[in-house]
């Protein structure tokens, strides 16, 4: 069971406060959530894991979503809000693993957290290799899911808040002129407005007005914040660099093509504690579920 305290802790973190007079006001108030409050979608076919979780979830005033299956969850609209997905290993249809792999290719991104009553140490090392936030053997400490919860509550929240700067990024570069976006380019190169001019051939106070204008239409106060805003477009600004007839001895090596606009995760073929501090604690609690078979 979970403290008080602990529970309050969760509810800090997770949601939003409210003034509650009693057990039947938090599951009134849990199940009225607005789209920007997180939500947690579980899969489990087992009715009675998935109602005991829902209970668990309600009383620290979280929305939960039940499925018995991963077909269940692909056929409902996600919701605009962070979440993660609580899935059990073994679910009608596929494994969790597979459906893990499926979200990958998909482009769904979002953090999940193994269930499973099999300890198993390949699967525990293959789910935490591919981004798994944790895995917890059947039956686990209540707090030890709350806490992998708010784990993943918490990086979902910085992803969709990246994304969301990004695509403004984005926004504010498309209303640059091919002229500008090539100034922009070299700019954040650490080129001076002499060694833009004489890159572009243009004249030196044209450079500095396509600086000027850069600046406002980007939204930057400085140089330092243009060059931090060139690194969130990454390859989208690379692009159209090379594209300008101008530049020459500036253009991408050929293998560029196979860089994608954001940067692609690529994992060891030894997973270490160090490097994937999730890793250890899951496997830890595998060999001690192991040990009691």
């Amino acid at each position: 069971m979970v403290s008080n305290g602990k529970r309050n802790n969760i509810v800090a973190a997770l949601a939003r406060p409210a003034a509650l007079t009693g057990k039947s006001a938090t599951i009134d108030v849990a199940l009225a959530r607005s789209s920007q409050d997180p939500v947690i979608f579980i899969i489990d076919d087992d009715v009675a894991v998935r109602e005991s979780l829902h209970s668990l979830f309600r009383d620290v005033r979280l929305q939960a979503e039940l499925f018995g299956s991963p077909t269940e969850l692909l056929a409902t609209r996600q919701p605009d809000a962070a979440s993660c997905l609580v899935l059990d290993i073994r679910v009608p249809g596929m494994s969790g693993l597979d459906f893990q792999a499926q979200l990958a290719r998909a482009n769904i991104d979002i953090p999940i957290i193994f269930i499973t009553g099999y300890a198993d140490i390949p699967m525990a090392v293959r789910a935490m290799k591919a981004g798994a936030v944790d895995f917890l053997t059947k039956p686990f400490r209540e707090q030890d899911l709350l806490d992998a919860v708010a784990t993943a509550i918490a990086r979902d929240r910085m992803r969709r808040e990246s994304e969301k700067v990004a695509s403004e990024m984005r926004a504010r570069f498309e209303t640059l002129s091919a002229r500008e976006r090539e100034v922009m380019a070299l700019v954040t190169r650490g080129l001076m407005n002499k060694q833009v001019a004489a890159k572009t051939g243009l004249a030196e106070a044209t450079v500095k007005m396509h600086r000027g204008q850069v600046m406002r239409k980007m939204g930057a106060k400085s140089v330092v914040d243009l060059v931090k805003m060139a690194e969130i477009l990454g390859d989208r600004i690379d692009s159209d660099f090379c594209r300008s007839p101008n530049i020459q001895s500036e253009r991408r090596p050929a293998n560029a093509a196979s860089r994608t606009p954001f940067p692609v995760r690529t994992w060891p073929s030894k997973v270490t504690e160090s490097e994937y501090p999730g890793v250890g604690a899951a496997l830890k609690r595998i060999r001690a579920s192991a040990a009691n078979f």
